[in-house]
């Protein structure tokens, strides 16, 4: 090998190994400047382990064949009980995670049908539809999110603050907030 190429193998090795620092430093809080989106990776994304709901044990039983779906159900649980939106709409979602939100948070609405309505103030995707479109839809709201499992398209319109996992992304947009994106 010559010189050349075993500092191209050098530079890719230590930038991937960068990259990977920066993401472990993001996905424990370190880095995250804004109290909200700290307040998301502490309380949220990654929770201490004596952090827990009351509800834990009923997702624990509900889902206890269903790990991945079990994880899902903590997070939706933990953003919501954060963020407070009052009207949530969840295409396709699994009957046991509206339960659950419907027990724990009994004043929120949660919406399963077809159609987005127009006062929605947080979206969940499970995977299946225009994750682009359903967001144009919440357009003429202030403050609104989106939590996205699976594959999601790059969506920039008026988003303010975003948050990229390998399995999950969430996307809120915060009037007079300065656009941030956080890799986990």
């Amino acid at each position: 090998m010559t010189c050349f190429s075993l500092s191209v193998a050098n530079y890719a090795l230590n930038k991937g190994i960068l990259n990977w620092i920066r993401k472990w430093r993001h996905a424990k809080g370190y880095g995250v400047h804004s109290p909200l989106a700290f307040r998301i990776v502490k309380e949220c994304i990654n929770p201490d382990s004596r952090y827990g709901f009351y509800c834990d044990a009923y997702l624990d039983f509900e889902y206890h064949e269903d790990r991945r779906g079990q994880r899902r159900a903590r997070l939706i649980i933990r953003m919501l009980n954060l963020l407070r939106p009052r009207h949530v709409w969840m295409p396709d979602a699994d009957k046991r995670i509206v339960t659950a939100i419907k027990m724990i948070m009994p004043k929120m609405r949660v919406d399963t049908r077809k159609e987005c309505h127009k006062d929605t103030d947080f979206i969940i995707i499970f995977n299946r539809h225009d994750v682009s479109e359903c967001w144009k839809k919440m357009d003429v709201q202030e403050e609104c999110g989106m939590l996205v499992f699976g594959n999601s398209e790059e969506i920039s319109e008026r988003v303010t603050l975003e948050f990229e996992s390998k399995g999950f992304h969430i996307l809120l947009r915060r009037p007079g907030m300065q656009k941030v994106k956080y890799e986990m």
